[in-house]
């Protein structure tokens, strides 16, 4: 009898274990790339300005649903924005780059997305379909944090997009709007390095009931028309996002 009992035991443990990879948090380090556009005579100033921003994200997550939000420890840094000092005798630059308090919800059954985005002071909820990636796997693999990972690389007109996903994690999302790969993505490049999402911590099993909650305040938009209020405020600003998510401030005299 008792015998069965360890044989039944054993057979049921890597169920166990694989159901507990299908709920949990996975923090990522996300990184833009800053592009400076000095006009003529400020070209000194190039070395005083930041090169990139960093900023840790968290990602909960279940088998319906996840929601990518601000990491809780850097709640507070968020809402008073990162500052940058440098200079010299001659001459000194202080920038101070806000970071609102954004949220992306992915409906994994439904295949929907609701993001919550504050831009220049105004809170829009953007309401639309998971973005359709046209994933290509390639074969290579590494490990991230101890994880066997898979690439999957995505083009189109405007970017190239390389993912790393696991298939241990069996949850078909990943950081911000990414997604759709057989596993869950602890790794994201766009553009050769100009934007990265990095997982730095996995913890599974970790029940997220109740924490997992749709945004909904906001000026209801669907994502073109985000996107086109984003371009023309933007440009009204001498500021743009560049391709791959790169973010260009043009200073001017």
């Amino acid at each position: 009898m008792m015998k069965r009992f360890t044989l039944f035991a054993l057979s049921v443990l890597p169920l166990f274990a694989f159901a507990q990879n299908k709920e949990g948090r996975i923090i990522f380090q996300e990184t833009i790339k800053l592009e400076i556009q000095l006009s003529e005579g400020q070209e000194h100033m190039a070395a005083m300005m930041p090169t990139s921003q960093s900023f840790d994200m968290a990602l909960l997550f279940n088998e319906q649903a996840s929601l990518y939000q601000n990491h809780e420890t850097e709640a507070a840094a968020h809402a008073a924005g990162a500052e940058w000092t440098g200079g010299d005798e001659n001459a000194t630059v202080r920038m101070v780059i806000q970071r609102p308090e954004n949220q992306v919800y992915q409906d994994l059954k439904a295949k929907k997305k609701v993001e919550s985005r504050d831009f220049l002071g105004k809170r829009f909820l953007i309401q639309d379909e998971l973005k359709a990636y046209q994933w290509k796997l390639s074969g290579e693999q590494q490990t991230i944090l101890g994880y066997p990972c898979f690439k999957a690389e995505h083009r189109d007109s405007n970017r190239v997009i390389v993912a790393w996903f696991t298939p241990q994690i069996p949850v078909s999302s990943g950081p911000d709007n990414f997604g759709q790969l057989p596993g869950m993505i602890l790794s994201v490049d766009i553009d050769g390095g100009k934007r990265t999402i990095a997982a730095t911590e996995v913890v599974l099993g970790e029940s997220q009931e109740g924490k997992i909650e749709k945004p909904s305040k906001g000026k209801k938009v669907t994502q073109a028309e985000f996107d086109q209020i984003q371009a023309e405020k933007m440009k009204e600003m001498g500021a743009e996002e560049g391709g791959g998510g790169t973010f260009m401030i043009k200073i001017r005299n």
